[in-house]
C-alpha cells in the first residue's frame, strides 16, 4: 500500500515485528508527560475494537472532549489517534513525530507502535482531551500503552487463545498478561466467561494487583441498540462499556442511543452485499459464524490470514457458513502474511474442495464479487484486519469501479 508523506515513510521504516517490553517507552513517556487525562484502558483478546469505540461514543454524548487509540489501521495510519471522532491530521503528526525526535534521546530505538502511542497520548494533551481511551496493542503486561500510571479504568474483555507463542499456551497465563495493566487504585471491568470460577479467579487477581474496585457486565442496563445490527459478544462489549463509564463517571451520565456508533469492519455492511469484519481467531470467527448464520444464511467468503494463526480452525469455522471460500495473499509486517499456498496446505479435508483462487489478488477479489452476485449471496470479507484493508484498497483502486 502507498504511503502517504516522507515522514510516515519514516515513521514506517520502524516496522519489523512485534518488540514487546517496556524499558524503550518507559524512559521516553516521562520526558514527553506533561500533563494528567484520565484513562480507559481497554486490553482483551476479542471484543477490544468494540468496547474502545463504544466508550468514546459514551464520553463524546455526555459532552466529554475524548481521545480514542486504537490499532491497527485500515486504510490510513490516522485511524490509529482521533479526538472528537476527528483522525489526527497528517500535519500534526509530522509535527509531533519532529518533537519527539528532538526531545527524546534514543528515539531511533523505539518501535512503530511506541512512537505511535507516544505521538497519540501528547496529541490528547494538545488538544486538551477530557478523557483518553487506549486500546491495548498486545497483550497487556508489557504493551507500550502500559506506561499509562494509575489509577485509571480499565477493561478486559475477553480471554481466549491467541498470540500463544507470545503471551502463554493457557488462559491462565494470557489472563496474567491481560491483567498486567491493572495499576494501584485501577477501577476494573472484566467481561464474563462461560466459567464463573475463572471470572472469580480473575477479579481476585485484579483485587491483589490493588484494583479498587471489580465489576462485571452483569449489571442489567437499559441500552437502545439498533436493530439487527450488532452480534451478542458486540453488545456484552457495549454493555461493559457502559458499565465502566457508570463506574468512573458521575452517575448522570446519560447512556446513549447506539444506533448512531459506527464500528469499523466489525460486522459491517459497506455495501448493501457486502461485509467486513477483522475476526481472525477461533473464538471471533465462532461469534461472528453465529451472527451471520443467524441474520445472513450461507455466505460467499473473501479470507486471508496472518501465518501465527490457526488457519486450519478458522477455516473449518467458515465451512459452516460457507460453500465457496476465495483466499488472497497477505502482506504484513516481517513476512508474517500467509499466502495462498500457505492456506491451501493448512486446510481441512472438509474445506479444500471450497477453496477458490485466481493468478492475482485482484482477480480473486473481483471474481468473489461476481460470483456472490450471481449467486445472489452476501460477500463476507474476514481473517484479518489487512484482508479488509486489501479489499478496500483495491475497491478505492479498481480500474472498473462498476464491479463494487
Amino acid at each position: 500500500m502507498p504511503e502517504q508523506d516522507d515522514f510516515l515513510q519514516q515513521l514506517y521504516q520502524r516496522r519489523g515485528g512485534i518488540k514487546l517490553g517496556l524499558g524503550r517507552v518507559a524512559d521516553a513517556f516521562p520526558v514527553i508527560f506533561e500533563k494528567n487525562i484520565p484513562v480507559y484502558h481497554v486490553a482483551g483478546t476479542n471484543g477490544k475494537g468494540t468496547a474502545v469505540y463504544s466508550l468514546d461514543h459514551i464520553l463524546r454524548s455526555n459532552g466529554l472532549k475524548t481521545g480514542r487509540f486504537v490499532s491497527p489501521h485500515l486504510l490510513r495510519y490516522n485511524e490509529r489517534i482521533s479526538v472528537d471522532g476527528i483522525d489526527i491530521a497528517d500535519g500534526e503528526v509530522r509535527e509531533i513525530y519532529r518533537y519527539l525526535e528532538k526531545k527524546i534521546n534514543g528515539f531511533e530505538e523505539l518501535s512503530f507502535f511506541e512512537v505511535t502511542f507516544l505521538i497519540a497520548w501528547k496529541y490528547f494533551e494538545i488538544s486538551c482531551c477530557d478523557r483518553a481511551v487506549f486500546e491495548v496493542g498486545l497483550g497487556g503486561r508489557l504493551d507500550a500503552t502500559n506506561v499509562i500510571e494509575g489509577p485509571k479504568t480499565d477493561i478486559i474483555t475477553s480471554i481466549g487463545l491467541d498470540h500463544t507463542h507470545i503471551l502463554g499456551d493457557t488462559l491462565e497465563k494470557i489472563a496474567l498478561e491481560k491483567l498486567g495493566i491493572v495499576k494501584n487504585g485501577d477501577k476494573v471491568l472484566i467481561g464474563g466467561s462461560a466459567d464463573p470460577d475463572f471470572d472469580k479467579w480473575m477479579a481476585e487477581l485484579a483485587l491483589s494487583k490493588g484494583a479498587k474496585r471489580v465489576d462485571d457486565d452483569s449489571l442489567n442496563l437499559d441500552i437502545v441498540f439498533p436493530p439487527s445490527c450488532m452480534s451478542p459478544e458486540q453488545k456484552k462489549n457495549v454493555r461493559l462499556a457502559v458499565k465502566a463509564a457508570l463506574v468512573s463517571e458521575d452517575k448522570g451520565l446519560k447512556i446513549p442511543d447506539f444506533g448512531a456508533m459506527r464500528l469499523p469492519a466489525r460486522f459491517e455492511f459497506i455495501e448493501p452485499d457486502i461485509v467486513v469484519d477483522v475476526a481472525h481467531n477461533p473464538p471471533a470467527m465462532e461469534s461472528l459464524a453465529k451472527t451471520v448464520k443467524e441474520r445472513l444464511g450461507k455466505v460467499v467468503v473473501l479470507y486471508g490470514a496472518m501465518k501465527d494463526k490457526d488457519v486450519t480452525k478458522v477455516l473449518d469455522i467458515i465451512g459452516e457458513i460457507s460453500d465457496t471460500i476465495f483466499v488472497v495473499n497477505l502482506e504484513a509486517d516481517n513476512d508474517r502474511g500467509a499466502k495462498v499456498g500457505d492456506i491451501l496446505d493448512r486446510a481441512g479435508a472438509s474445506v479444500s474442495n471450497k477453496i477458490k483462487y485466481a493468478e492475482t489478488d485482484e482477480k480473486t477479489i473481483e471474481n468473489a464479487l461476481e460470483f456472490a452476485r450471481e449467486n445472489g449471496k452476501k460477500l463476507l470479507v474476514t481473517g484479518s484486519f489487512h484482508t479488509v484493508e486489501k479489499f478496500l484498497f483495491y475497491r478505492d483502486c479498481a480500474i472498473d469501479p462498476k464491479i463494487f
